[in-house]
């Protein structure tokens, strides 16, 4: 993991507000959080505490590698559970992780402005922003060239925008989230032939 990334991601730190939602009544949360409260995590706990995948993802910003303290890692654990959480019930609505799950679940390379063509840009950064966590959960990844650098195409805006490329562990969290049902049926259960992601 580079400097980069890690700056990255506590530049969002920094720049992203939110308020968590207090009435849980009407609230869905993927299987990572459901059940976790996040008050009780701390930098010496958190491999009991967290499920797997997550403690791997928050490792890198831990000591000695990281500086995260124990308040920088709770406070990055509910902005990242915003990402796996909806304010309406399954019925009604779907968290953003799950939605970028499920239009990636016909495991085809694509960029966000292709799957979400009529959302702002405002929006396009909170999509690539979940992204990225789904990128470190294993699920997605950047598409790269055999020299391991990003393939890009130009988007919607003129811009050159990145590829995802959906990765098998996707499938594993939607059925393990009880999504499996909402899966494309036009998928194929393996990844389809292209350019070696890292």
């Amino acid at each position: 993991m580079t400097i980069e990334a890690v700056e990255d991601w506590l530049d969002i730190l920094d720049k992203t507000e939110f308020e968590p939602d207090t009435d849980a009544s009407h609230i869905y949360q993927s299987y990572r959080f459901a059940s976790l409260d996040i008050e009780t995590v701390t930098l010496e706990n958190y491999r009991e505490k967290l499920v797997d995948s997550l403690a791997d993802q928050v490792e890198m910003f831990l000591p000695p590698s990281g500086s995260f303290e124990t308040s920088d890692l709770q406070r990055y654990l509910k902005l990242v559970s915003t990402y796996e959480t909806s304010t309406t019930d399954l019925m009604l609505g779907l968290s953003l992780a799950d939605q970028i799950r499920l239009t990636f679940s016909d495991m085809k390379t694509s960029t966000i402005c292709d799957r979400y063509p009529d959302i702002g840009l405002a929006e396009k950064r909170r999509y690539r922003c979940v992204a990225e966590y789904l990128i470190r959960q294993g699920e997605l990844s950047k598409l790269r060239d055999e020299n391991g650098k990003l393939i890009k195409k130009i988007g919607n805006m003129q811009k050159a925008v990145v590829l995802y490329r959906p990765l098998p562990k996707l499938l594993e969290t939607l059925k393990r989230s009880g999504l499996g049902h909402l899966v494309k049926k036009s998928q194929e259960a393996t990844l389809v032939d292209s350019p070696q992601a890292k």
